[in-house]
C-alpha cells in the first residue's frame, strides 16, 4: 500500500455521512432570527466529541491492521486469502466509539467494514486503497482546524468579530462570578480552572483542547455566545461561537491586521525565526502569549496550537527534519504542501507527519489550481524575504515585475541545487568499465580469457641506420583487460604463447581510446563536483540565522583546520611519526565590530556550527603521543578581501547565496576539500598489473583515500546508494533528501508495501523535492476590509471570494448534477446560489430560504449559520441565467470578431484549445459568465487569450443551464409529469455565446409547435442545431432563430401586439385550471418570458409549462400542474430565482397575454421553417 494511490483513487468513503455534530439539538424549525427574541438554542447536554474521536481511533486501528495484512500476503494474494484475512483478523474497538455498543469489544475487520457501509475488498490493491482511505479519513479532527465560526464559508464581519470577543470577555457563570476578562489567563485559564485535567492529559495540546471545549463550562458558554450574537441555532453553533471565541480572545488583532503571517501580535516571519525548526517557532508564540497576558503557562502550548491550526498548520507538522526550517527551499515546498492539502480538508494537516505531508503534495497540489497559485506566491514571497531576495512589505504591495524577478531567481537557485544534487549522485568515471566496455566490443567471446594473464609488450624501436628492434615494455605477463586499460602508445608490438589470444587483431590495434576518454571524463567530473560543493556551501550560508550571515558577510576572515599526528615512540621518532589525515570541517574566524565568533562548516554534517572564539586560531596540544594542531589555511582566491572587515552596506539582509563573499567563502572550501587529490585519481583508474609492480597500491589504500574530506560520502551518492549516503551525511542541504536513515525510515512504512523497499525508499529520499511553479499573479489590493475583517482582507480579493463561493463551488461539483441543492431542501428547505453585496463587490453564497428570510447553506457541513442575508440577490436575478430580451452584446461580438479574423485565427485557436484561465487579468475560479465577459470588456485581450475565455465562457454556461434544468426539474417533479430538458442558456454557449438571451423567440416559437404538436421536432432541432453548429443546415436555423428573435425580443414584441395584463402566480394557475378550452399564456417578468397552457382534445385534457432557460413541462393531471407551477413560478428554487415585476405596495405580478396562432401573422414567414426543418 502506497500513500501515492490517493493521487488517483476515488474517495471510496465519500458516500459516508460526514461526523455527527459535536453539540446536538432537538429538531426544531429554523425560523429566522427576530430581534431581540433569539432563535432556538441548543441542548448542550448531548456532547458526542469524545464518540467522534472513539470513531476516529477505529479507523486508525482498521487502516493499520490493513497495511499488516497488505504487507503479510503480498501484491499477489489471490481474492479467497484477501477475504479470509479480513474474516480472521480482529481489531479493537474503541470504548467512546458508536460501534462498541453495537459490536462490542473486539469485532473483525470484514465485520467492520461491512459496518461501514463497504464493500469488502478482495485484493492487494482494494486493501491498500481502503487503508489509505481510513487513515486519511482519521487525520481530519473531528472539529476541523478549530476556528469555529470564522471559518464559516461566509465569514464574520468585523463588527461580528468583535461583538463575539466582547461577549466572551465579559461571560460570568453567575453576576456574583468573576468573568473571563478578571481570569488571569483569561479564556483558556477560565475553562481550565473549571475542567479537572489529568496530567497526561495537560501535556498533549491537541488532549487539552478536547476536553476543556468538551466540558460543561464550555458548551455553556458556547450556548450563551450564541445568543448574545442572535444567529440561528444549530447541532454546531454553539461550538462554532465557542471556537471563535477562543481564537479572538488570544488574538482579538486579527479583526484589524491584515497580515497574515501575524498571529496575535506574534510575526511567523519575523527575522528570529528565519532558519529555525518549526518548533522553535512554536515555543516562541507560547512564550509570547504568556508575556502578553493572553493564557497561562501551563496552558502556552495548547493556546499556540489553537492559533496554527487554522493560520499556519505547517508549523504542526510532526517530524519535520531539523534541516526544513522556515524560509529554507525546502520549506517552500513543505508550506505549499500543507496549504493545499489543508484546503481540502481542513484539521488534517496538524495531524499529519512530515513524510505524509509530502507523499501528498504532488496530488493536492493538483485539486485546485488557484488555491495551489496562492500558496506558491505567499511560500515564494516568505522564501525571497529571507534569502533577500524581496524587501518585507505586504503581500498587495508586491509588483507583477517584483514578483516574476522572485520566480526567476527561485527557478535558477533550485535549478543549480537540483544539479548539484544529481551531481552528488554521480559516480566518478571508471577506467575499468571503459575497458569492459572495449573489450566486449573488440574481443567478443573471450571473455574467459580478459583476465588471464597471457600476454607480453613489447616497444618498436628502430637504429640510427633503419633496423627495427623491439626492447622490454612493462612487465608482464599481462590480461586483455590490463592491456585495454594501460592503452599504451604505439607502436607496440604484443605476443603470447597462447593460441587463444587474438595476436593479429590485437597487433592492428594502434589505440584503444580508453585512457585519453578516461582522464577528460574524470577531470570534467572533478570540477562537476567542485561546482556542486560550492553550491551546497553557499546554500549552508544562506541558511544561517541572519545576524550570522551579515558575519559572513561583512566580517574579517580567518580559516583553519584540525591536523592529528600520532608520535612515534622510537630512539629516532621522526621515521615513525604517524601524520593522520586533516579534519573535514573547516573552521572560520569572523571578527566585526569588535567582536570575534567562531564557525565550524561542514558539508559531512550538512551544517555551520557556531562557537565561542576559542577554537579557530592556531594552537596545538597534546593528549599522550598524539599531538593535534590547529593549522592556519589560506585560500588562493580572494583571501586579501576575505582578511578585511566590510562596511555596512544599505542592503538589510543580504543576498547570501549569491553574493560575492559566499561564492569566495565556498571557493575556499572546496579547495580545502582538496578534490584535485591524486588518490581520487588513483581509485577511479583502478589497478592493473603494471600498477601493482609500481607500488601503487599504496596510493588507493581506504588510509590515503581518506586523507579527502568526505570522498566516500560524496561518492555514495550515486544510482543504488541513495540511502548510505543519506546514512553516512546525515544530512538534507537542499530538500531533495530527507534528513538521514531515520527519516527516511518512517516514510518507508508509511509507503506500504507495493514496491521494494529500495525503491520506496529512493522515492522518499527524494520527496521535499522542488515543485513546478507557475507565474506569479500580484493580488492587486486589499480587497474588502469589511468582509470577515481585516485579516482575510490582507490576502487579497481572490482569497475573499474564494472563501466565500467555496461552497457553491462544492455544489457544482464535477458531474454538476447539483444533488447537494435538493438534499439541502429536504433538510432546511429551499436552498439557491445566489449573491449579495459585501463593500464593493459582490459574493456568491448558498442560501436557504425560511420564513421569508435567506440564510448562509453551508453544503460540506450540511448546516445553515449566522444572521439572514442582507440584500441577498438569487442567481436567476442576474449573472448566472440569461435573462435579457436583447440580441448581442455587440461590445464583447466586435472584440470576438478582431480575434477571429484570418490574421489572429491560429493564435485564437490556441488559446481555445491550449490556454490557460489563470493568464486572463482578473480570473477567478468561481467568475460567473458574466464576469468572464467583463474581462473581456475591461481589458485588451490577446486573441490567444480570447480564446482561452470563450472556452471557459461556453463551458461555464453549460454548467449554468444545468443548475437551471435541475431546479426547475426539482420543482415539478410529481407523478404525472413528464420533463424534457431544453435550455436556451446551454444552446446559446454552443451557438452564440455573444447572445444575451432568445427567450421571446423561443417562447412564442414553442407556444406555435405546441398548438400544431411540433414540439418534438423542436426540441430536437434546438438539441441538433447545438451541438453541430457547423453544419450547413444547422447554421441557417441557428441564423433564422436570430432573426425571429429581432423581431420580438423586445417588451412591447414579446406580446405579438396584443394587449397585456397583470396577473400574479395565484391567478394564472386559476386561469390555467377553470379553462374549459385550449389557450396558451405569454407569462413575462422584469427580463424573461416564457409560456404556460392548457391542452383540451375531446375528453382529454393536459397542460404544459415552458421555460426557454430550462424545460418543457408536460403535466397529465391537475393537481401535478397546480402544485407544480405554484412552485416554479413562486415559492422554488426555479419561482424564487424569478424577477417578477412589483407593485408600490410589494405585490408581484407577471405580465400575461393570450398567444394566437394568428399572432405570427405580424411576422414574416421565418418561423415556418424553424419548424418544419429537419436538421
Amino acid at each position: 500500500m502506497t500513500k501515492i494511490l490517493h493521487s488517483f483513487q476515488p474517495d471510496i468513503l465519500a458516500h459516508l455521512p460526514k461526523p455527527p455534530p459535536i453539540i446536538k439539538l432537538p429538531h426544531t424549525p429554523l425560523t429566522p432570527p427576530q430581534s431581540p427574541e433569539v432563535p432556538g438554542t441548543p441542548d448542550v447536554s448531548n456532547l458526542d466529541l469524545n464518540e467522534q474521536l472513539g470513531n476516529r481511533q477505529n479507523l486508525n486501528t482498521l487502516g493499520d491492521a490493513l497495511v499488516g495484512i497488505a504487507e503479510r500476503l503480498g501484491k499477489d494474494a489471490p481474492a479467497h486469502d484477501v477475504l479470509a484475512a479480513l474474516k480472521a483478523t480482529s481489531m479493537e474497538v474503541h470504548p467512546d466509539s458508536a460501534a462498541r455498543a453495537v459490536m462490542g469489544a473486539r469485532t473483525t475487520l470484514e465485520s467492520f467494514i461491512k459496518s461501514l457501509g463497504l464493500p469488502l475488498p478482495n485484493s492487494h490493491f482494494g486493501i491498500s486503497g481502503l487503508s489509505v482511505a481510513v487513515l486519511d479519513r482519521a487525520q481530519i479532527h473531528p472539529l476541523g482546524n478549530l476556528e469555529g465560526a470564522l471559518g464559516w464559508p461566509v465569514p464574520m464581519s468585523a463588527d461580528d468579530q468583535q461583538r463575539l470577543h466582547n461577549l466572551a470577555l465579559n461571560y460570568a457563570t453567575a453576576p456574583d462570578q468573576p468573568t473571563v476578562k478578571q481570569t488571569p489567563g483569561s479564556l483558556l485559564a477560565y475553562l481550565r480552572e473549571q475542567t479537572t485535567l489529568a496530567p497526561d492529559v495537560l501535556g498533549d495540546p491537541v488532549k487539552t483542547l478536547n476536553a476543556l471545549v468538551s466540558s460543561p463550562a464550555a458548551q455553556q458558554l458556547g450556548k450563551s455566545l450564541q445568543e448574545g450574537m442572535q444567529h440561528v441555532a444549530t447541532d454546531s453553533s454553539a461550538m462554532d461561537h465557542l471556537l471563535a471565541a477562543m481564537t479572538l480572545q488570544l488574538d482579538p488583532e486579527s479583526i484589524t491586521e491584515a497580515n497574515r503571517n501575524l498571529t496575535a501580535g506574534f510575526d511567523l516571519a519575523h527575522e528570529d525565526h528565519w532558519n529555525q525548526t518549526a518548533d522553535k517557532v512554536v515555543q516562541a508564540l507560547g512564550k509570547h502569549l504568556v508575556a502578553n497576558g493572553k493564557t497561562s503557562p501551563d496552558l502556552a502550548g495548547v493556546a499556540a496550537y489553537l492559533l496554527l491550526a487554522s493560520r499556519a498548520p505547517v508549523f504542526l507538522i510532526k517530524d519535520i527534519p531539523s534541516t526544513v526550517t522556515y524560509g529554507s527551499p525546502a520549506w517552500v515546498n513543505l508550506a505549499v504542501a500543507a496549504t493545499t492539502i489543508e484546503a481540502q480538508t481542513p484539521g488534517r494537516v496538524a495531524s499529519m507527519t512530515f513524510a505524509e505531508v509530502m507523499l501528498e503534495a504532488e496530488s493536492a497540489g493538483l485539486a485546485d489550481r488557484s488555491v495551489t497559485h496562492d500558496a506558491q506566491r505567499e511560500a515564494l514571497i516568505d522564501w525571497g524575504v529571507v534569502q533577500g531576495v524581496l524587501v518585507k512589505k505586504a503581500d498587495h504591495l508586491y509588483s507583477a515585475e517584483e514578483l516574476a524577478a522572485l520566480l526567476s531567481e527561485f527557478e535558477a537557485r533550485t535549478a543549480s541545487m537540483t544539479s548539484a544534487t544529481q551531481v552528488f549522485e554521480k559516480e566518478l568515471p571508471s577506467r575499468a568499465l571503459k575497458a569492459d566496455t572495449v573489450l566486449k566490443e573488440r574481443f567478443p567471446g573471450l571473455e574467459a580469457l580478459y583476465d588471464k594473464r597471457l600476454i607480453h609488450v613489447s616497444y618498436q624501436k628502430r637504429r640510427p641506420w633503419g633496423d627495427v628492434f623491439y626492447e622490454p615494455g612493462p612487465v608482464g605477463p599481462h590480461s586483455l583487460r590490463d592491456i585495454v586499460m594501460m592503452d599504451l602508445k604505439g607502436p607496440v608490438r604484443y605476443s603470447s604463447s597462447d593460441s587463444r589470444i587474438p595476436l593479429d587483431k590485437l597487433n592492428a590495434i594502434s589505440t584503444f581510446g580508453v585512457l585519453e576518454s578516461f582522464n577528460q571524463e574524470f577531470k570534467a567530473a572533478i570540477n562537476e563536483k567542485k561546482v556542486a560543493m560550492n553550491t551546497a556551501i553557499r546554500h549552508l550560508i544562506s541558511q544561517l540565522p541572519l545576524e550570522d550571515r551579515k558575519n559572513f558577510e561583512l566580517g574579517k576572515l580567518s580559516f583553519f583546520y584540525n591536523q592529528s599526528t600520532t608520535l612515534s615512540t622510537e630512539l629516532i621518532p621522526i621515521w615513525g611519526n604517524t601524520l593522520h589525515p586533516k579534519e573535514e570541517p573547516l573552521l572560520v574566524r569572523v571578527e566585526r565590530g569588535g567582536k570575534a565568533t567562531d564557525y565550524e562548516i561542514s558539508f559531512k554534517e550538512g551544517s555551520i556550527r557556531s562557537f565561542l572564539p576559542n577554537r579557530a586560531e592556531p594552537k596545538t596540544t597534546k593528549n599522550g603521543n598524539v599531538k593535534c594542531e590547529t593549522i592556519a589555511f589560506s585560500p588562493s582566491k580572494g583571501g586579501s578581501s576575505l582578511r578585511k572587515e566590510q562596511p555596512p552596506t544599505d542592503k538589510a539582509v543580504p543576498d547570501s547565496f549569491n553574493g560575492a563573499r559566499s561564492q569566495l567563502i565556498a571557493d575556499a572550501f572546496v579547495e580545502h576539500t582538496n578534490f584535485d587529490d591524486e588518490a581520487i585519481l588513483e581509485q577511479a583508474r583502478g589497478l592493473t598489473y603494471h600498477d601493482k609492480n609500481e607500488k601503487r597500491a599504496n596510493a588507493i589504500s581506504n588510509f590515503i583515500l581518506e586523507l579527502v574530506p568526505f570522498y566516500s560520502a560524496i561518492n555514495c551518492f550515486r544510482k543504488g546508494k541513495v540511502f548510505e549516503g543519506l546514512s553516512h551525511l546525515d544530512m538534507d542541504l537542499f530538500g531533495f533528501v530527507t534528513a538521514g536513515m531515520s527519516t527516511a525510515g518512517k516514510m518507508i512504512k508509511i509507503a506500504g508495501t507495493t514496491a521494494s523497499a529500495v525503491s520506496k525508499g529512493a522515492r522518499a529520499a527524494k520527496v521535499i523535492g522542488m515543485a513546478t511553479f507557475s507565474a506569479l499573479n500580484p493580488l492587486g489590493g486589499l480587497g474588502d476590509a469589511a468582509i470577515g475583517g481585516a485579516r482575510l482582507a490582507g490576502k487579497g480579493l481572490q482569497f475573499l471570494r474564494n472563501k466565500a463561493t467555496k461552497a457553491a463551488n462544492a455544489i457544482r461539483g464535477a458531474t454538476g448534477s447539483y444533488d447537494v441543492l435538493k438534499a439541502a431542501g429536504k433538510g432546511h428547505g429551499t436552498a439557491v446560489i445566489g449573491t449579495y453585496p459585501s463593500g464593493n463587490v459582490s459574493l456568491q453564497t448558498v442560501a436557504v430560504f425560511k420564513n421569508n428570510r435567506w440564510y448562509h447553506y453551508d453544503p460540506i457541513k450540511k448546516n445553515v449559520f449566522g444572521a439572514p442575508i442582507k440584500n441577498f440577490s438569487r442567481v436567476g436575478a442576474s449573472s448566472m441565467i440569461v435573462r435579457a430580451t436583447g440580441s448581442n452584446n455587440a461590445a464583447f461580438r466586435h472584440l470576438l470578431n478582431l480575434s477571429q479574423s484570418p490574421t489572429n485565427a491560429a493564435a485564437y485557436q490556441r488559446g481555445l484549445t491550449q490556454g490557460s484561465p489563470f493568464d486572463l487579468p482578473g480570473f477567478h475560479v468561481h467568475m460567473s459568465s458574466e464576469d468572464l465577459v467583463n474581462i473581456a470588456l475591461n481589458n485588451h485581450l490577446a486573441p490567444e487569450q480570447m480564446g482561452t475565455l470563450v472556452r471557459e465562457i461556453k463551458a461555464l454556461r453549460i454548467e449554468e443551464a444545468k443548475l437551471v434544468v435541475s431546479n426547475l426539474k426539482h420543482d415539478v417533479s410529481a407523478p404525472g409529469v413528464i420533463f424534457t430538458d431544453v435550455s436556451q442558456i446551454d444552446y446559446l454557449a454552443r451557438t452564440d455565446i455573444t447572445s444575451t438571451g432568445h427567450c421571446a423567440g423561443f417562447s412564442n416559437l414553442m407556444a406555435l409547435a405546441i398548438m400544431l404538436g411540433k414540439e418534438d421536432e423542436l426540441i430536437k432541432n434546438i438539441k441538433r442545431a447545438a451541438m453541430n453548429p457547423g453544419d450547413i443546415q444547422a447554421a441557417e436555423f441557428i441564423q433564422e432563430l436570430h432573426n425571429f428573435q429581432m423581431i420580438v425580443g423586445d417588451r412591447s414584441a414579446v406580446h405579438m401586439g396584443k394587449s397585456f395584463k397583470q396577473q400574479n402566480h395565484l391567478e394564472i394557475i386559476d386561469e390555467l385550471t377553470n379553462s374549459p378550452t385550449s389557450k396558451t399564456i405569454r407569462i413575462v417578468t422584469a427580463d424573461h418570458a416564457m409560456v404556460a397552457g392548457i391542452k383540451v382534445e375531446g375528453s382529454s385534457t393536459s397542460w404544459f409549462f415552458y421555460d426557454p432557460d430550462g424545460a418543457l413541462v408536460k403535466f397529465t393531471t391537475l393537481q401535478a400542474m397546480q402544485e407544480g407551477m405554484e412552485k416554479v413560478l413562486n415559492s422554488g428554487r426555479h419561482g424564487k430565482n424569478m424577477n417578477p415585476y412589483v407593485t408600490d405596495k410589494g405585490d408581484k405580478f407577471f405580465e400575461t397575454s393570450e398567444f394566437a396562432a394568428s399572432d405570427m401573422d405580424t411576422v414574416n414567414d421565418v418561423y415556418k421553417e424553424l419548424l418544419d426543418a429537419a436538421l
